[in-house]
């Protein structure tokens, strides 16, 4: 980290550290010292041992072996010169360790006033480790003891002033406390002093009996013991990758399961992930280092929930205030949650966590009425950023809330519903919680790698498929004029109008409404999917003013949820409808809303608001389900998503459609009728579709569909007229064709299409076989509905002929 990067703390500790180094330095140099050839032999030893090094894991700290050099020249050269041979160490060390790590390219990796600092620290520990040496020195013991416990000292001393100076700019400037970093690296530190003092002591030894050449065996001994460091520090590595590797991937487990329960409650998308970032970082605040508590944390935060799973989502996702009922079945889910865990061994505390974050400071939580501090600290902790997160993302009900609303609550909330340590700390710290929550990454799309599908209906009845006579038979037997309006919508719904456009269909519906239900506003909201909105599109009513053109979210507010949803709301309050219009705001009172929704399409809803307080009754509310279910049922055949859609053609095979079919006949029975020419009208029904499509998809039966429209194609003239009549059915009109002639036509189709054999897949090929029924114009019938009803019987007759010739069957009934 940089210097201006640095923290006010850690520059004034480091800058402290430089001027009180400098008159350790003089003292080093004012006292005896001798700067020789043997000195400069060590030296140059040090300086080649120490590029040979090893950092300490989880800390920006490094060992080097140079340090029995440094203890050697003390002892036999002086302070000043051990500390020149130790600033020269130090600078070797960690330009061979730079180098290691990012070659040649040093552009911002040298760090001046971490050098500076490393140098300073030389000069406070040559001479404390030179004056306790001298110290022990000149005690009255036998010579070999005053030197083992001069030695002794001089590693004490060294340890003590080098990791003490060290863990103190270490916590400065990694933001942790003193003695968790000193811990950190204690016994290693320790071992590599008294090792290296017994080094040097030895070495010193053999010096004083065989000369100086002997200083040459320590450099085997650094080497040896760079090894044993080495391999010691390599299997602590391994060791932690361990680790992290197993935590991680228990916390990949606990995130597929409590997505289980994000995925289902549907307002919650992304809450379990902001509050595990909410509670890792506060619990940091209120001064929780120990990593299992941490890592419990994390764990508890994403499956605090789970026991939701046992909560219908009916319940869970309700836009409404909870009955006491619905209150009491969500009451539960922290016992389940707490239940389902229990069987996992969790290698850090996490059940009680779970259990008790709906506990209170005051005792009135639930499910234990735990008080005070008999609430785990992770609960506490929990419990309040759970809250924090609800009140700061949106809901049917109310808007995000803003940060001086949030301060307010939770200190009015203090010491009853939280502790008050936690939401001080909480307060103290929001700036940077809010930062935790904005980088969480919330993955859009379903969990289990399925497309998730918006429109999808909740539990509730589905309007389309209602049974007007069974479910609402007491709203059907109404007085006579609320019968003919009803019927007059059915027969409405069920016309053949494809080019109607929305708007005149929320016209009809709305004049309607207005004589089956009082209302003093009807909104006609039309869903956008590709934003994600609802609009009122039309409206009908005395107070309908500022209501047209509002927009709703999809899930938000009730309208938006009940589009959504698929489920209708009956005798609500409508302000959340309204709480982003401009005012003055509609004053309605009371609502009742029917979704539009067909076959899982989302298409919009209805709302019917009142100013008074009169509720709707049952009857009117089937009446708007009734209406709603109908508006959908002809949105959907208006085909408002492709206006530009051919309407007398058939989209997948460019064929005339029934339409023209009709269109068609007329003309060429008129010009029939004048020239006195017979017409053949051919059905044909392909028996194989429907299993292709079936067994091997749509997208494989529309091929197929394709491949005997070009068979046909072949065997018809110029002048017949094909036409795909429904899904596997079509229909050839062949002008100026006898009996005799199309029952050629027909022996050659069904020749072709026998021996046809289509690709359904790369090694599986099958034929299309099609039964045909023939009618003459105008011997079989005058009219298209007719010719087509003979047509289709005789269909049939041939399909059961060629099933019994394929069955082998012998005698077959002669058609009459």
């Amino acid at each position: 980290m940089r210097w201006q990067e640095q923290s006010r703390s850690c520059r004034i500790y480091l800058g402290a550290a430089y001027l009180a180094s400098v008159p350790f330095a003089v003292l080093c140099f004012t006292a005896p010292n001798e700067f020789s050839f043997q000195w400069a032999v060590l030296t140059l030893s040090s300086i080649f041992v120490a590029t040979i090094n090893i950092r300490l894991p989880n800390l920006s700290a490094v060992i080097s072996m140079g340090d029995v050099f440094i203890i050697l020249i003390l002892i036999r050269f002086g302070p000043g010169s051990a500390l020149v041979a130790y600033w020269l160490n130090i600078l070797a060390a960690h330009t061979s360790e730079i180098f290691r790590r990012y070659g040649r390219d040093l552009t911002g990796k040298i760090l001046i006033h971490r050098w500076v600092f490393n140098l300073a620290c030389c000069a406070f520990s040559t001479w404390a480790m030179y004056r306790l040496y001298q110290l022990v020195s000149k005690l009255d013991l036998p010579d070999h003891l005053n030197f083992v416990l001069g030695l002794l000292s001089i590693a004490l001393s060294w340890f003590f002033v080098n990791t003490s100076t060290l863990s103190l700019a270490l916590s400065f400037w990694m933001k942790r406390s003193f003695l968790s970093i000193w811990k950190e690296g204690v016994v290693l530190y320790l071992l590599n002093f008294l090792g290296s003092a017994a080094a040097a002591g030895l070495i010193w030894l053999f010096y004083e009996r065989a000369g100086f050449l002997i200083f040459l065996l320590s450099a085997p001994i650094a080497v040896v013991l760079y090894q044993l460091y080495h391999f010691y520090v390599e299997k602590y590595d391994q060791a932690q990758k361990h680790i992290q590797e197993l935590n991680k991937l228990y916390l990949q487990t606990i995130e597929a399961l409590a997505s289980a329960v994000d995925a289902k409650d549907r307002y919650t998308h992304g809450h379990i992930r902001r509050v595990q970032a909410y509670a890792a970082k506060l619990a940091t605040f209120l001064g929780v280092k120990d990593k299992d508590e941490l890592l419990a944390i994390q764990a508890g935060a994403l499956l605090h929930d789970i026991g939701k799973i046992a909560i219908p989502e009916y319940i869970l996702n309700k836009p409404t205030v909870l009955t006491e009922t619905e209150y009491d079945k969500m009451k539960i889910h922290p016992v389940v949650g707490a239940n389902m865990l229990s069987t996992i061994e969790f290698p850090y505390p996490l059940i009680p966590m779970v259990k008790s974050h709906h506990e209170r400071w005051d005792g009135n939580g639930y499910p234990d009425g735990l008080k005070g501090e008999e609430i785990p600290l992770n609960a506490r902790i929990l419990a309040l950023v759970d809250c924090y997160d609800a009140l700061t993302t949106n809901r049917p009900y109310r808007s995000p809330m803003e940060r001086g609303e949030v301060i307010e609550f939770f200190r009015r909330e203090s010491g009853r519903s939280y502790d008050p340590a936690v939401v001080q700390a909480f307060i103290d710290n929001l700036e940077e919680l809010e930062t935790a929550g904005k980088a969480v990454v919330v993955q859009t799309g379903d969990l289990w790698g399925i497309k998730e599908n918006s429109t999808a209906s909740t539990d509730g009845r589905k309007l389309e498929k209602a049974q007007p006579t069974l479910a609402y038979s007491r709203a059907l037997n109404a007085a006579p004029e609320v019968q003919r309006e009803l019927y007059s919508v059915f027969e409405f719904a069920r016309a053949d109008f494809q080019c109607l456009r929305p708007i005149e269909i929320f016209s009809f519906m709305g004049r309607k409404l207005e004589g089956l239900i009082d209302f003093d506003a009807a909104v006609f909201y039309e869903a956008d999917l590709t934003r994600g909105v609802v609009t009122a599109a039309h409206t009908t009513g005395p107070a309908t003013e500022h209501l047209l053109g509002v927009n709703l979210g999809l899930e938000q507010k009730l309208t938006g949820w009940v589009a959504a949803n698929n489920q209708a709301l009956c005798n609500l309050p409508p302000f959340p409808d309204f709480l982003h219009c401009e005012e003055p705001r509609p004053s309605f009172q009371v609502s009742a809303i029917a979704p539009l929704n067909r076959h899982g399409e989302v298409l919009g809803a209805i709302s019917l608001y009142r100013k008074d307080a009169v509720k709707f009754t049952e009857e009117e509310f089937r009446r708007l389900e009734i209406i709603a279910s109908q508006t959908a049922l002809l949105l959907s055949k208006c085909n408002k998503a492709d206006p530009e859609s051919p309407l007398l053609f058939d989209p997948l095979t460019g064929l005339p459609n029934a339409f023209q079919l009709y269109l068609i006949f007329d003309h060429v029975a008129m010009d029939a009728s004048r020239y006195e020419y017979p017409v053949s009208i051919l059905s044909m029904t392909f028996e194989e579709i429907e299993s292709i499509r079936q067994k091997w998809g749509p997208m494989s039966g529309d091929e197929a569909i394709r491949a005997v429209v070009r068979s046909l194609r072949k065997e018809l003239r110029e002048t017949d007229v094909l036409v795909r009549y429904a899904s596997d059915e079509f229909v050839a009109i062949c002008p100026k064709m006898s009996l005799e002639t199309a029952e050629n036509l027909k022996s050659r189709l069904q020749n072709e299409l026998d021996h046809f054999r289509f690709a359904v897949r790369a090694m599986t090929e099958i034929p299309l076989h099609v039964s045909v029924g023939i009618a003459i114009y105008s011997e079989d019938g005058q009219d298209l509905d007719g010719l087509l009803a003979v047509a289709v019987w005789r269909t049939r007759q041939d399909k059961e002929l060629r099933a019994a010739v394929k069955r082998r069957v012998r005698s077959v009934p002669s058609a009459n």
